[in-house]
């Protein structure tokens, strides 16, 4: 539940079936709306999904509303009066996972102000979940989540989530510095990509790491129903990045 009040004349107060979702999800919830003393006017009320994302040449962060619900057009509350108006959207597939510092929040704008109230948590959608636990069961773990500014991906958003990885296993650990995943997320599928540090070796050994290697694969959901295949198959595909 959250409460938002605009004023002494006016009260908002919002319900979520719950806290936690994942991208592609639907989200239901009321909005319910109290009038007290005074007439009051109402632009209309939209809900707003916000998070933020770095942006790595200007070293800042920028915040951004991925996408918004009209609830209801101009409305006005005389004294006395509710209003209860119910809602229902699919969570975008960009929006981000909330791990690391990324944060997702819901906010209600009613035209004139917008209020912060609701942080909710987004969980990985199963079919990146699936990838995620295959690639620590290789030997490696999660060590961030960032949202970076990459408008090179021409992608509906201007950023992408990043999920940086650390080798635990004495194997990577002496090919790769580090392994970070994209996930560029559809309806019927989606695209992963793989971008290592690779280690030095022989005559360059004296530099900490080499430059970077990037691969991007499509996945459909076929793709994941066998855990050992998947396994071998992602297992080759950071073999590949690392040599």
């Amino acid at each position: 539940m959250s409460i938002v009040t605009t004023s002494s004349s006016l009260k908002i107060t919002r319900f979520l079936e719950k806290k936690t979702y994942y991208p592609g999800e639907e989200v239901n919830g009321t909005i319910y709306v109290e009038g007290d003393k005074i007439k009051k006017n109402i632009q209309y009320i939209d809900l707003l999904i916000d998070t933020h994302y770095n942006i790595e040449a200007q070293n800042n962060c920028k915040s951004i509303t991925i996408d918004s619900h009209r609830i209801t057009e101009a409305l006005t509350i005389s004294p006395g009066e509710d209003y209860r108006f119910s809602f229902s959207f699919i969570l975008p597939f960009d929006t981000p996972v909330t791990v690391g510092k990324a944060k997702v929040r819901l906010l209600t704008d009613i035209g004139t102000d917008k209020f912060d109230q609701d942080q909710i948590v987004v969980q990985p959608h199963p079919w990146i979940n699936c990838i995620l636990q295959t690639i620590e069961s290789l030997g490696f773990r999660l060590h961030d989540a960032d949202c970076e500014q990459a408008p090179f991906f021409k992608r509906r958003l201007p950023f992408v989530q990043e999920f940086e990885f650390v080798p635990v296993s004495p194997y990577y650990r002496q090919l790769l510095s580090e392994l970070e995943l994209i996930f560029l997320l559809e309806e019927d599928g989606f695209e992963i990509v793989f971008e290592t540090n690779r280690r030095a070796k022989g005559l360059r050994g004296w530099m900490p790491e080499i430059c970077d290697d990037i691969l991007r694969v499509h996945f459909d959901e076929s793709e994941l129903t066998d855990q050992e295949e998947l396994t071998e198959v992602l297992k080759e595909i950071i073999d590949h990045c690392a040599k």
